[in-house]
């Protein structure tokens, strides 16, 4: 009995006891509340034993919250469940909302005597306004349709809040005292931030359309990089979650419907603009300052830094970690302040260099490092230097770290769009003054090229003069010694009454050349020679060998017309090579001909014929063509003619009507065609073709009609050597 008693005692003791920490756990909202508050003593917290734990096991453990100071550190990996009793001791019935404060996940509830009311989830982001999707003139007003976490607390109500929230590990929430706004008071007052936030958006895409009109009107990567830039920065301030909602997720976006986590995935785009308009203004400082061209260890540096960003972002958006705030953010904040600090610097260094525009950019620079080291305070944990501004008017404004990077965004972008149109001033009169220099510079260059060009001009004409006087002398020379050389060819007294018809083609390649033909002195009686020689080379060379060759058959004929075909060939191979020297071994030539010598007996109708790679071509009456053959051997040469390739003596009988005829490689060798196909040879084939189309014909004919064919088949090609032709009849 005694043991039931003192059970009993026990329990009433703990009921009692409860509800003295009930009742003294109250918070007190009455008239005099502030617009904004929250209970900073009475707070008790529970952390979670599973992420599933329900709101009534919660209650079931109600003895198990503990005071929130006694919580020394809030974990980003657990959940905790936060308790708070409020009572209205007003006459009015209040409207009253619950804030996020820094919690990533936030879900309430409102425990009545008699129900339990679940709020709108709410976190760190504003939830979508449902009012942009009704007809607010036809939907009746419904507090659980609000974006909010609203609830009603009539007169004289006392009320749990239980609240369901996680921490995010590297932006941590700093208390558990959720912040309380009286709803309608607090929709007043935030007339005020729209109105600050929209005119900051307002400046921000209207310097986003000047950046983008001037890189489109100048195409320089500078006005590029500030549109690009600036264009973040709009999207950046649409996503930030100022003090009173995120507009892009409040107004345009309802991301609470997508699959993952909406708050989540709001995060990931914040973010991740956040740290693109930071890459993004560095970008376009290098673009503006020309870093690249003249710092560039320090461009490198900068692509170093751009991708430490990029993995801290990701290692944020990624990771859940146990680091200390401070731990995981000085890491980024202290670069970013490095390189702002050194690309102050460098400003100032490219003003002391001549870009005076750079005066602007470090004007611009101060109130960006000024605001954006004060978000990276705030986000940091550290006290941020807005904290001290009082907690009205725009104090309540700017005491919001993001605020603070939004009108830091704002004041850079407002100057430096004066540097970027003081910079195109600046680039545009330098270019003006670049091509002013180029054309005084054209034209003292223009000056000097005239007194240059008149007197290269005397000088040419001086040179010209003495050209042409060269040239004519050498012309003079030229055409004499064609003369000389026409004349060492058979005269008519030497042609008359040995032939029954003669005639030739002999055209040098130039003026002058290496062929000729030859005929006996008409001194003797009896049989008599004709020889056709062909001598290297052409021009003025092959004119000098031709007269060697010439004066050596003078030589060999001189006294004796009986001389075979043979031994003429051997005596010439002699002379030229003992002319030129070519028997000796220090001589500097090495030169020859190609000959062949016809010995002809009329009273005997007998042609002796011997040739050095001359042929011999031989046309009956009957149009058959015979081709003799000649020796492959050149005459003259250092070499010495091989005994066993000496030419031997072919005897020919020819009839009354017959035609002979002798070239030189000139004219079976030159290049040309029918139009339209390869270019080949003229060839043997052709000629022997031609000769017995003519067979019984005299000679000029013959040569008339291979000169034309001759003529026709070269076309447009280039002369290659000098030509010859002979063609007679006996």
């Amino acid at each position: 009995m005694n043991k039931q008693f003192r059970l009993l005692c026990a329990v009433t003791l703990a009921l009692l006891g409860s509800l003295a920490v009930h009742a003294q756990n109250a918070f007190v909202v009455d008239d005099n509340t502030p617009v904004i508050f929250s209970d900073k003593t009475n707070v008790r917290v529970l952390q979670a034993p599973s992420p599933d734990t329900s709101l009534d096991d919660v209650r079931d453990m109600d003895s198990q919250f503990v005071p929130a100071n006694a919580v020394l550190s809030i974990s980003p990996t657990d959940i905790y469940w936060i308790k708070q009793t409020l009572v209205n001791q007003s006459l009015h019935e209040k409207q009253l909302r619950i804030a996020a404060t820094g919690w990533t996940a936030h879900q309430n509830y409102v425990v009545r005597k008699s129900s339990v009311e679940k709020l709108q989830s709410n976190g760190n982001s504003a939830n979508y306004n449902w009012l942009a999707e009704i007809n607010p003139f036809i939907t009746p007003a419904r507090n659980e349709n609000s974006q909010y976490a609203i609830f009603n607390l009539r007169s004289g109500e006392t009320v749990d809040i239980y609240s369901r929230v996680k921490s995010h590990s590297s932006v941590p929430a700093k208390t558990f005292s959720l912040n309380f706004y009286d709803h309608a008071s607090y929709l007043e007052l935030r007339r005020f931030g729209v109105y600050f936030e929209g005119g900051m958006l307002g400046l921000l895409i209207a310097l986003a359309v000047f950046g983008w009109y001037s890189y489109v009107q100048n195409r320089d990567n500078t006005s590029l990089a500030y549109g690009v830039w600036l264009t973040v920065g709009v999207t950046q301030c649409l996503f930030l979650p100022v003090h009173d909602g995120q507009r892009v997720t409040e107004f345009f976006v309802h991301m609470e419907d997508q699959t993952i986590g909406w708050q989540y995935l709001a995060q990931v785009i914040y973010s991740t603009v956040s740290y693109a308009q930071t890459v993004l203004y560095v970008v376009f400082a290098r673009n503006f300052l020309d870093l690249k061209i003249h710092f560039p260890i320090f461009y490198k540096i900068s692509n170093i830094w751009i991708g430490w960003e990029i993995i801290h972002l990701v290692v944020l958006l990624t990771q859940q970690h146990t680091l200390n705030q401070q731990l995981f953010w000085l890491p980024l904040m202290i670069p970013i302040v490095l390189m702002l600090l050194s690309i102050y610097v460098c400003a100032y260094i490219r003003l002391q260099q001549g870009l005076t525009v750079a005066k602007f950019f470090m004007i611009a620079m101060v109130p960006y490092m000024f605001f954006r080291v004060s978000f990276m305070l705030g986000i940091a944990g550290f006290q941020s230097p807005f904290s001290f501004l009082p907690t009205s008017g725009f104090g309540l404004f700017f005491q919001n770290t993001n605020t603070n990077q939004a009108f830091g965004v704002c004041c850079e972008a407002m100057i430096m769009a004066l540097a970027v149109i003081s910079r195109t001033r600046w680039l545009q009169q330098e270019l003006a003054n670049s091509i002013q220099s180029q054309n005084d510079l054209m034209a003292n260059q223009n000056k000097l090229l005239e007194h240059t060009v008149a007197e290269r001009t005397k000088e040419l004409a001086e040179q010209h003069q003495a050209l042409d006087e060269a040239h004519q002398l050498v012309v003079g020379s030229v055409n004499y010694a064609s003369r000389l050389q026409r004349g060492q060819l058979p005269r008519p007294v030497r042609l008359e009454n040995r032939f029954a018809s003669f005639a030739t083609i002999w055209e040098p390649r130039d003026t002058i050349g290496g062929d000729l033909y030859w005929v006996s002195s008409s001194q003797h009686d009896g049989p008599f020679v004709l020889s056709v020689a062909d001598c290297t080379g052409h021009g003025v060379p092959g004119a000098m060998l031709s007269l060697l060759v010439s004066n050596s058959l003078e030589r060999i004929y001189a006294n004796d017309s009986m001389e075979d075909p043979v031994s003429a060939l051997t005596s010439l191979d002699h002379f030229v090579r003992t002319g030129l020297n070519q028997d000796r071994a220090d001589s500097e030539s090495d030169d020859g001909c190609d000959a062949t010598v016809l010995r002809i007996d009329r009273r005997l109708q007998r042609v002796e014929y011997a040739g050095a790679k001359i042929d011999l071509f031989h046309v009956n009456t009957a149009g058959v063509v015979t081709r003799h053959m000649a020796q492959r051997v050149s005459l003259g040469y250092k070499d010495r003619m091989p005994l066993t390739e000496k030419p031997s003596v072919k005897v020919l009988s020819y009839q009354k009507g017959d035609l002979f005829a002798i070239v030189t490689d000139g004219l079976t060798d030159q290049v040309g065609g029918e139009p339209g196909k390869p270019k080949v040879s003229y060839g043997y084939r052709r000629l022997e073709q031609l000769l017995s189309a003519h067979a019984g014909a005299h000679a000029q004919p013959v040569i008339d009609a291979l000169r034309q064919d001759f003529a026709r088949w070269q076309g447009q090609n280039t002369r290659r050597d000098d030509v010859t032709a002979v063609v007679f009849s006996l």
